[in-house]
């Protein structure tokens, strides 16, 4: 609470938002690095001194009056600042009752990007139209601060839950894991959920549409094997062994960047079709498997890196399998085709896919061709014995 009277005190003064938003980076980059210290020098909570009760009066005393001054400057806001926080918010509330990551990501990304630039790039990597969208996805993931933190952070959280014994267990890292994980593959996916968004960014490219889902996945890949290489080799210098860690979180990487673009090119849920009533407020029936677009390949791309944290040490077969789940991701990340994460995996298998969408239901019984045998109305010639008759009528 102290902390955001702050800064509505600061912007109250005149501070802009994007020194506000600084100031929250480098306490989001603090947080990690201070349990770090604290894990590393063996503090406990149970051995710090209790704070005493002038030291908490004086912090209730300090909280109020920031709240009386900002109270008392309310009027000192510009209204444009208040037209635009107000925008954001409503945007913001919007994504999350709808239950939209990707206008979220949007919203908290756009809001402190500066709407003019002091320097110019120039695109020298850009040779044609294949290197022009990688660039592009560079060039976004530069220009976002949010994004290169929230990848920095995520790093150090698996090998910091591993180093606390309270949460060290099988069931600890592997949440720690993968939910930084899916925080870093968001990050990566800028590019690709901003093509979503508006997809005549992708066909003005003289590209295939599975061509460009493959070029989409250079910048995730680039970005997050660095990220499991750090993961990972935290895992691998608490656990003992960082040399099989650092190989198995490499094979992750094909995972990983499937994700971020599975889950960047998922659907808009369906608020046209049935609706069920939750305490959040009306929600598609659909909604679900919308959401876990882009989850579902790291649940199940990511099975031998669950077994491996079950015995404790990293097997070479289990790197194999990992490497194939990984060529698999990326094949249906690349894919502009639709339907679930079963019903892609049953096309490649060559299985068929059955009823639902995407899938096609074989016939219900043998199909006559025409001019065949068989009842009349069903394709075939009238039965054998005199001409069709209408039913309760008179020979």
């Amino acid at each position: 609470a102290g902390l955001v009277l702050a800064a509505a005190a600061a912007q109250t003064a005149g501070a802009g938002r994007r020194p506000t938003a600084r100031a929250g980076s480098a306490l989001l980059v603090a947080a990690p690095l201070v349990a770090l210290a604290a894990v590393l020098a063996d503090v406990r909570l149970s051995t710090l001194p209790a704070p005493a009760w002038p030291v908490l009066a004086g912090l209730a005393l300090v909280v109020g009056a920031l709240a009386l001054l900002v109270d008392r400057r309310l009027d000192r806001l510009p209204g444009r600042s208040v037209r635009e926080s107000g925008s954001l918010t409503s945007q913001a509330v919007g994504a999350v009752v709808s239950l939209d990551s990707r206008e979220l990501g949007r919203v908290l990304t756009d809001g402190g990007t500066p709407a003019r630039r002091r320097r110019w790039t120039r695109f020298r990597t850009a040779r044609g139209p294949a290197t022009a969208l990688v660039t592009a996805d560079l060039v976004v993931l530069r220009r976002s601060p949010r994004h290169l933190l929230q990848l920095a952070v995520t790093a150090a959280v698996p090998p910091l839950v591993a180093l606390v014994p309270q949460l060290s267990g099988t069931a600890g890292t592997v949440l720690a894991l993968v939910g930084a994980g899916l925080l870093a593959t968001s990050a990566t996916g800028e590019g690709a959920r901003r093509a979503e968004m508006a997809p005549v960014l992708d066909r003005l490219l003289p590209l295939a549409a599975g061509r460009v889902r493959a070029l989409r996945l250079v910048v995730p890949a680039l970005v997050l094997l660095p990220w499991a290489l750090v993961a990972f080799g935290g895992l691998g210098l608490v656990l003992g062994d960082p040399g099989p860690w650092l190989l198995l979180g490499a094979a992750t990487t094909p995972v990983w960047a499937a994700a971020a673009v599975r889950g960047a090119y998922r659907p808009s849920p369906d608020w046209g079709g049935a609706l069920v009533a939750t305490p959040a407020g009306a929600l598609p029936t659909g909604v679900a498997s919308v959401v876990a677009r882009g989850p579902d390949v790291v649940l199940v791309g990511l099975l031998p890196v669950l077994v491996t944290l079950l015995l404790g040490t990293v097997h070479p077969a289990a790197v194999a399998v990992q490497l194939g789940l990984g060529a698999v991701a990326l094949r249906v990340a690349a894919s502009t085709a639709t339907g679930t994460l079963v019903e892609r995996l049953e096309r490649l298998s060559g299985a068929p896919a059955g009823d639902g969408p995407g899938g096609t239901a074989p016939p219900a019984g043998p199909v006559r061709p025409p001019g065949s045998g068989g009842p009349a109305g069903a394709g075939g010639r009238p039965p054998a014995g005199g001409p069709a008759r209408v039913a309760g009528t008179a020979p």
